[in-house]
């Protein structure tokens, strides 16, 4: 078998029949990477077949990768050979996928009949016909909804042109029509708050959830039904929010369901999520969204929790969990007072925990968020309890609390500023 260096593996955006890749597919693969199957590429490197089972290797940090090679003479073959295969095993496509790769393949002059086309979407030559129907129109609404995409992840009118090669004043066109006589352009599934029967408005200051409903799980996740709240609190559709330590990706998910924009970022984001999570440090430096910032309702920080993630996410001296305690409270004053400068409506919500010493002598409790109150200098607008599912602290730790007479905390706050 042959292998390759995962890091040499060429993923062609452009050549890759799927619209949306499952960040949780790829955990699940990582967990199991000796039972997977080789991925397949071409002579030049480029993958055909098998992206969540690269990612999953990526995401373990292994070095070398088993690989198929298939010899391709096109980029129109690379594409037809990487839609039968993801049309036939694994991970299939989706309708929307199918349709998309049928007026791809048609409208890119490539001579398929739609027989050809329909054996290799592994559906019928009537299911072809039916999605060729207006292959005009339907060329029309991929690019608008590959624009719309692009804007929802708050790519900016230049970027998208760049990537699209469409010219920058036909993007702004179709932007100013994704908002209508007060109403969203009906491009992309989105539940309002007030049609989602799963959704409880949030009327006291404790937040109890019973489980942990994030579909990607990363260190130091923090519920993602606290995300949905403050987007119903703090927010509307097309608003940005704003995440410079978005971890697994849950305010995207979030926010793709309920149709708001979103800039998210990570000094070292996961590999399932790379394509849309920016790397970004923020202590070093805030988002750069210019004059977008007056379109910007949120922003939520869910940053590490010091000693409790030291050398969990990097053993690098920058990383804020492996700071001292001083330079770590003047580094998240930092970020949310100059966010505060950027923001000019909405509020900040920062979601933290006490740092609690259990087990180690003369070592007192970290209060941050007492640190953070008090040393910001913005409006507080509230104080919220968001308590754990589950028991943070192992069996000797808790014999320790007994024996001491100490109280260990089972709970998160956040602390919210306002930006009006």
């Amino acid at each position: 078998m042959e292998t390759r260096q995962v890091d040499k593996i060429k993923f062609r955006d452009d050549l890759y029949p799927r619209f949306k890749h499952d960040p949780a597919l790829v955990q699940k693969y990582a967990q199991d990477l000796e039972l997977l199957p080789p991925i397949e590429i071409n002579q030049h490197d480029e993958l055909i077949d098998g992206f969540h089972r690269w990612t999953a290797y990526k995401t373990n940090e292994v070095q070398d990768i088993p690989v198929i090679i298939t010899q391709t003479v096109s980029e129109v073959e690379l594409l037809r050979l990487a839609i039968q295969a993801n049309s036939k095993h694994g991970w299939q496509l989706n309708e929307k996928d199918k349709k998309s790769a049928a007026v791809r393949l048609y409208a890119s002059a490539t001579g398929l009949t739609k027989d050809e086309i329909a054996v290799d979407l592994s559906v019928s030559a009537r299911t072809v016909r039916g999605y060729l129907s207006d292959i005009d129109k339907q060329v029309r609404q991929q690019q608008k909804q590959q624009v719309f995409d692009l804007y929802i992840s708050c790519h900016t009118q230049q970027e998208i042109s760049d990537i699209l090669n469409i010219p920058q004043k036909t993007i702004s066109r179709m932007i100013e029509s994704f908002s209508q006589n007060g109403s969203v352009a009906d491009l992309a599934k989105s539940l309002a708050f007030d049609k989602d029967q799963d959704f409880t408005p949030p009327l006291y200051n404790i937040w109890n959830f019973s489980k942990l409903s994030n579909n990607v799980q990363h260190f130091g996740n923090s519920e993602q039904r606290i995300i949905d709240n403050l987007l119903y609190l703090y927010t509307n559709p097309l608003d940005i929010v704003v995440d410079p330590f978005a971890g697994g990706g849950s305010t995207i998910d979030v926010c793709l369901k309920r149709l708001r924009r979103y800039y998210v970022s990570d000094r070292k984001p996961i590999p399932a999520r790379a394509d849309q999570i920016r790397r970004l440090d923020a202590v070093e430096s805030l988002p750069d969204l210019g004059n977008r910032w007056n379109d910007v309702s949120l922003t939520y920080l869910d940053p590490p929790y010091w000693r409790q993630a030291f050398n969990k996410y990097s053993q690098d001296a920058e990383d804020l969990a492996n700071m001292s305690l001083e330079d770590f409270t003047d580094n998240l004053v930092k970020v949310v007072e100059g966010i505060g400068q950027k923001q000019s409506k909405g509020a900040i919500a920062l979601l933290i925990q006490p740092t609690m010493y259990a087990g180690v002598d003369n070592k007192p409790t970290a209060d941050h968020v007492i640190d953070l109150c008090c040393a910001v200098n913005l409006d507080l607008k509230a104080r919220i309890s968001c308590p754990y599912s589950t028991e943070q602290y192992n069996g000797t730790q808790a014999e320790w609390a007994k024996e001491n007479k100490k109280l260990l905390g089972l709970t998160r706050e956040l602390i919210i500023w306002s930006c009006t």
